[in-house]
């Protein structure tokens, strides 16, 4: 081996070992409490995972539209709270005296605990998406329609008619005050839905009140006494959905009720009671039922899955396919935002993919997941300076084992092997010759081992021509042909072989010092037989100026080599070249690389679909 080639071997073990200490190495799990909590940095989810799932789950699913009913039936108490919830007793709903004004100063109605509770029934009907509607889109479900609700109490309490009659007669008659309460709301709800098989509703309802509050037995009520007012409910509550499958679904539920109603026109022509005017704070707790269309989970809701599962490749591809189908969503921008940053994150994936192989001594499928993680780098200078070096390494680290199976003399495989490493590196482009004339060189061996002398000195030359440092090597082989062709030489009548078999004995001679007193005659007996064939080096001659001719062409030809021109165009102006490599380990003919010999130097034209892209002379 060459001083060259032992410098070259000691700088390309310097270089890798350097690169190699460059490799990220696996982190190390988090520890607490002396090492006994050990916490992985390596999640297998997307940051923000958690906080996606509770929060914003179903942001890409589309609205809920249509609501056609809403039923609620509960149980609540008119009056006001006291005490703390943790204390919670017979005394945390009492009665409110204060809500309630009289046109005289008289004795004030007194509701024990069991007069103030009462049941109600709710319906809302026709609660549309108006949102939805109006602008094609929602980014939260809000429902509007009209509601009715009825209430009545249990068990009203007795008025103090005595008293009253004492001011006014027509105050004495035995009565008890038990509202019984007619609304017509105006409804809308508010939907929070982080699951699919739940949500929380908020409500607000706003509108006029109507009620009875008289009754002389508990059963029916005079409807000569009647009052009139606003009312106004907020409700809080979450639902169930049944069968969140379906097109139109059903829900139940659970709702806690505040409500508002202010009476402040009482309807009194037969002068019946002192009151003028009377509030009703409710409570209340409600089991709904109700139905709805809409809702679905959309293609968006599967691919953000995958996107903290860090499938980013799945994401990207479903959020597309989403936006397409989903131009107008509320959360499209949401949409686009996880397609760039899967995009950027998708080499990343790719590259562990590709480090995970690494470490499986699985090389070669390494290599393909840094090279097509590099494909799809944008705007990032971090990872693509990663990759390359990965890249350049895997590159280095095969030409040294083409450098060793080239020294094992297995020429054919380590031309093969650096014509993988030319599809990917510049490592293996300028090699590429070097590798080739040492088959050529093997070739030549092996027709020498037949016998076919006169074929193997025409691959040693043509060897030569490619690797100048094989001079050694060549002559050497020249040598042992010469001996052998003296001992062929006698029958040798080709112009070729008698030739051949000259160069060979008087190069044996020179490197030699002498070749025996037999091969001397032989030698000049075969020269004799040469000055007959003078034709022979006229003919040698020609072809020499038609070789000059031809190499001429084929540089005026090369002048007119340009980028774009397809594969039958650089046939017609070339020819067919030295090597062809295809990409892909030769599966993908879309990649082609082809070498011309010129000279001392090579020709590299690099095709992409039948098109020249790349034209360089090494």
């Amino acid at each position: 081996m060459t001083l060259m080639k032992i410098t070259r071997h000691i700088l390309f073990l310097l270089i890798v070992s350097g690169l190699l200490g460059q490799i990220e190495q696996e982190k190390k799990p988090k520890t607490f409490l002396f090492g006994l909590i050990k916490i992985k940095s390596n999640s297998p989810y997307e940051k923000g995972a958690w906080i996606d799932k509770w929060i914003h789950a179903r942001e890409f699913a589309l609205p809920v539209y249509f609501a056609p009913i809403e039923v609620r039936y509960g149980f609540g108490f008119n009056g006001k709270t006291s005490g703390s919830v943790a204390l919670l007793n017979k005394n945390s709903a009492t009665d409110d005296p204060d809500k309630m004004e009289y046109e005289d100063d008289v004795e004030p109605l007194s509701q024990s605990y069991e007069n103030i509770w009462g049941s109600s029934m709710e319906v809302d009907v026709g609660l549309i998406n108006i949102p939805y509607y109006l602008v094609g889109t929602s980014w939260m479900n809000v429902m509007t329609g009209l509601t009715y609700r009825s209430s009545s109490i249990f068990y009203g309490t007795e008025l103090p008619s005595e008293a009253w009659g004492e001011i006014n007669t027509n105050w004495s008659d035995t009565a008890y005050f038990s509202p019984k309460m007619s609304e017509y709301l105006l409804t809308t709800h508010f939907q929070y839905q982080p699951f699919s098989d739940w949500f929380i509703n908020f409500r607000y309802s706003y509108g006029l009140a109507s009620t009875l509050f008289y009754t002389q037995d508990r059963d029916v009520w005079d409807e000569s006494l009647t009052g009139s007012g606003t009312s106004a409910a907020g409700s809080i509550g979450f639902r169930y959905i049944l069968d969140p499958g379906k097109e139109n679904r059903f829900t139940v539920g659970l709702d806690f009720r505040y409500s508002y109603t202010k009476i402040h026109t009482i309807n009194d022509l037969a002068d019946i009671t002192p009151i003028s005017q009377f509030d009703l704070v409710n409570y209340g707790l409600y089991f709904t039922l109700s139905a709805f269309y809409g809702g679905d989970n959309t293609i968006g809701d599967k691919a953000k899955k995958h996107y903290y599962r860090k499938e980013y490749v799945s994401a990207r591809n479903q959020f597309r396919e989403f936006l397409s189908e989903n131009p107008s969503h509320a959360n499209r921008h949401r949409a686009e935002y996880y397609i760039k940053d899967s995009e950027y994150k998708i080499p990343y994936a790719i590259m562990d993919e590709g480090i995970v192989l690494d470490k499986k001594s699985q090389t070669q499928k390494a290599l393909d997941k840094y090279m097509y993680a590099r494909s799809l780098v944008k705007n990032d200078t971090l990872i693509l300076n990663t990759l390359n070096k990965r890249i350049n390494q895997i590159a280095l680290l095969w030409m040294f084992e083409a450098e060793n199976i080239l020294n094992d003399s297995r020429y054919v495989e380590a031309y093969s092997l650096v014509k993988h490493v030319a599809e990917f590196s510049k490592h293996g482009e300028k090699e590429i010759r070097r590798f080739k004339s040492w088959v050529v060189l093997g070739e030549g061996k092996r027709y020498q081992s037949a016998g076919f002398i006169g074929k193997a000195m025409g691959k040693y030359a043509e060897a030569l021509g490619m690797n100048p440092d094989l001079i050694y090597e060549v002559k050497s082989l020249q040598y042992r042909a010469g001996i052998q062709m003296a001992k062929l030489a006698k029958e040798a009548d080709e112009f070729e072989e008698i030739q051949l078999a000259i160069y060979s004995l008087e190069y044996a001679r020179e490197l030699s010092g002498g070749i025996g007193t037999r091969n001397e005659k032989l030698l000049v007996d075969l020269k004799n037989k040469l000055k007959s064939l003078s034709d022979y080096k006229s003919r040698i001659i020609i072809e020499q100026k038609m070789n000059i001719a031809r190499a001429e062409q084929l540089n005026a030809r090369n002048k007119k080599l340009k980028i774009g021109l397809t594969i039958p165009q650089v046939q017609d102006l070339l020819g067919e070249p030295h090597e062809k490599i295809l990409g892909n380990r030769g599966l993908n003919p879309d990649e082609q690389l082809w070498i011309y010999f010129v000279n001392q130097g090579s020709l590299h034209l690099s095709f992409h679909q039948f098109q020249l892209f790349k034209i360089e002379e090494l």
